[in-house]
């Protein structure tokens, strides 16, 4: 978990794609201090057991540079 600039905590985990469809494996991003703010999502390039290799590997500042990138889910 990491604080945003807006000091809204956030947890990270990894998803993989549909079974059986060829979407790729995506990092979810959840914040825990305010649930009206809509989970984000960033695909990554791999397999789900790659995303969740760099969901644990993520530095405080990496965290917050790929939550950057995240687009909300629709």
């Amino acid at each position: 978990m990491v604080l945003d600039a807006d000091f809204e905590e956030w947890e990270a985990y990894a998803s993989a794609g549909r079974f059986g469809f060829p979407e790729p494996a995506r990092i979810v991003f959840r914040c825990r201090t305010n649930p009206r703010l809509r989970p984000r999502v960033v695909d990554i390039d791999g397999d789900r057991t790659k995303a969740e290799e760099l969901v644990l590997g993520l530095s405080a500042n990496e965290f917050v540079a790929l939550l950057g990138r995240a687009e909300e889910v629709a």
